[in-house]
């Protein structure tokens, strides 16, 4: 079945936006990967967009009109409207040092071309960064209703990421407590999003996930890739 961006999407999007503990910590795992050139793959409302280095040159970019709109009026860098799987604007091939994405690459059909068009606008040496939905034994109506194909394993991403050319500089789960929280609403058949919950999980338990820089988990609700275009 052909799925899209949903109104579930973007109700996650919206709480998301304002989750700022989770979204330093999330950038986080990524600071010091980033370049001076970076392209960022569905840039939504830009909540993460505003966490990447002031210093660098960003391309926002986003295939949703009223996110393009609302970027645009937000921010000074170039917006573009991108689909990642269908293409790799000439004018960018092999001139970004980094493209990052979080939270899009699942929400791909065929995302094995989204990597192999990643590799081609990265120069020699750029790094690929990725935050992604894992472990598909918690898939359940939530992630459906909100237009994802997949959830990965560490395998999965590892050898896609490879079959486009890429090599693995770091790859682990994170988030262990949001694991058996997923599963748990999974599992009650609670499947719309809840405000107040984000904001609790926000204030309480994500000052913990910062612990886990010393001991990654051995499974968590998402995946974190470090990959490299050698």
């Amino acid at each position: 079945m052909e799925k899209s961006w949903s109104g579930d999407s973007h109700k996650i999007l919206e709480q998301a936006t304002g989750l700022d503990n989770y979204n330093r910590w999330l950038v986080g795992h990524f600071s010091r990967y980033f370049g001076q050139a970076i392209l960022e793959i569905g840039s939504g409302q830009g909540a993460l967009s505003k966490l990447l280095p002031a210093k660098a040159i960003v391309i926002l970019t986003d295939i949703i009109p009223e996110y393009l709109d609302g970027l645009k009026r937000t921010f000074t860098d170039p917006v573009l409207s991108l689909d990642i799987e269908k293409e790799a604007p000439a004018k960018l091939v092999g001139k970004m040092d980094t493209i990052f994405s979080s939270n899009v690459f699942e929400h791909i059909k065929n995302d094995g071309l989204a990597f192999a068009n990643c590799f081609k606008l990265l120069e020699s040496g750029g790094h690929l960064l990725l935050f992604v939905p894992a472990r598909p034994e918690i898939y359940g109506r939530m992630d459906d209703e909100m237009g994802h194909y997949r959830r990965y394993t560490r395998s999965e991403l590892s050898a896609k990421a490879h079959k486009a050319g890429f090599k693995i500089k770091q790859i682990y789960y994170a988030n262990l407590p949001g694991y058996f929280l997923w599963w748990g609403r999974g599992f009650l058949g609670q499947s719309k999003s809840d405000g107040l919950f984000a904001k609790i999980f926000d204030r309480l338990i994500v000052p913990f996930l910062y612990l886990e820089k010393f001991v990654h988990p051995p499974f968590g609700q998402s995946l974190v890739l470090i990959a490299e275009k050698s």
